[in-house]
């Protein structure tokens, strides 16, 4: 019997959804246990949304559990959950003398999950048992999260296990032989290939082949997933920042002509950003050259830029965040065009069998329907598009 083949997925939310229903569509995967687990992330996903509004309605709300629950309850809330979550939820004393309350910590998610576990319903018990706890280090206050942690499976006669991994370090695992397929967003590999790149100013995965050393790694990307699943790293700033930016002329590209003007508005302030982009962006902006510099942050960037007239570079996918958001606009063309890839470790290809004959399942392709996204990203946004 072959090894079986290791392939990485996403651990949560909508990219682990459609990589998973591809799957399925392919017969891959047995479709009801694919929704209960994708029922239960998204469960869980709920819980922390309704704590995370719990703990502003509190502070709001004189830190009184009273007050706070017919707040929450006017705010359309189920009574019932009001009352378990702000069971569960940790409280702790601030500096002030106050009493305040944060997510539940990991020892009641982790009751969450038991009972999962004991389930009635046969699919919930065994879409739990994929499951596990991680800190959710991207989201203010840090809460533990149940997301996908692996399951053992046949892919085209083969023994398989889909293993979930952050995104941030799937390709990085690639890399060292520990997974043999890859179904991940391109941009975590632009982000972890810079050293094995003649160039780090590519902007989509088909850019990136043509600038890959292979000597350098043995990570392939083959092609789409063709899930149509696009999202874009656009600079977001406010209406009058747009506006000023587009005064300056240059076009809606960032970085592409000798001496953008348009970067003189960047220089302005630090740019708000998720850290694990910051040598990308660096390099695709010429940042040091340019003078522009960066502010990692877990807030709510779109808030932040809304609110307090920040500008950020930021992951758009459909837009519908920021075209209800009053004042935040997307100025210019996207800095990395990103979609679910196929890319596989040539090693692992080329000593299992298995891999390539999964591979050929998946079929990967190279045609790009990203103009249809950038379409109806534009109808989305509106006049909110610079």
């Amino acid at each position: 019997m072959s090894e079986p083949v290791i392939v990485a997925v996403p651990p949560k939310g909508g990219s682990f959804s459609d990589v998973m229903k591809k799957l399925v569509g392919l017969d891959l995967l047995d479709h009801g246990l694919v929704d209960a687990i994708r029922r239960l992330i998204k469960e869980d996903k709920r819980r922390i949304k309704l704590e995370e509004g719990l703990i502003a309605l509190w502070d709001a709300n004189g830190c009184e559990a009273a007050a706070t629950t017919r707040a929450a309850d006017a705010a359309g809330h189920d009574l019932g959950d009001i009352d378990a979550a702000l069971a569960r939820m940790r409280r702790y004393t601030d500096e002030s003398g106050s009493t305040r309350i944060s997510f539940t910590p990991k020892s009641g998610v982790d009751l969450l999950l038991q009972e999962y576990r004991t389930s009635d319903e046969k699919q919930i018990r065994a879409a739990a048992m994929t499951l596990h706890l991680e800190l959710d280090c991207t989201r203010y206050g840090r809460p533990s999260r149940m997301m996908f942690d692996h399951l053992e499976c046949e892919l085209s006669g083969h023994l398989a296990v889909l293993v979930g991994t952050e995104h941030e370090v799937t390709p990085t695992y690639l890399r060292k032989h520990k997974r043999d397929i890859s179904l991940t967003c391109y941009d975590a590999f632009h982000n972890t290939l810079l050293d094995a790149l003649d160039t780090g100013k590519v902007h989509n995965w088909r850019e990136l082949n043509e600038h890959l050393v292979e000597s350098n790694t043995d990570v392939r990307i083959l092609g789409s997933l063709g899930l149509d699943d696009y999202l874009g790293h656009f600079v977001l700033m406010p209406e009058s920042k747009a506006k000023e930016t587009a005064a300056l002329g240059d076009g809606r590209a960032w970085n592409v002509v000798d001496a953008d003007a348009k970067l003189a508005i960047l220089r302005d302030e630090p740019l708000l950003i998720d850290a694990g982009y910051e040598e990308v962006y660096k390099q695709l902006l010429d940042a040091d050259a340019n003078g522009i510099r960066f502010e990692a942050t877990t807030r709510d960037i779109e808030m932040a830029c809304s609110q307090e007239g920040r500008m950020s570079v930021y992951i758009v996918r459909s837009g519908s965040t920021i075209a209800c958001t009053p004042g935040l606009c997307v100025y210019g063309e996207e800095l990395i065009t990103s979609e679910t890839i196929v890319a596989v470790n040539q090693e692992r290809l080329d000593h299992n069998r298995a891999v390539g004959e999964l591979i050929e399942r998946l079929n990967p392709i190279a045609e790009d329907r990203s103009d249809a996204w950038r379409t109806k990203l534009a109808q989305k946004l509106g006049d909110k598009l610079f």
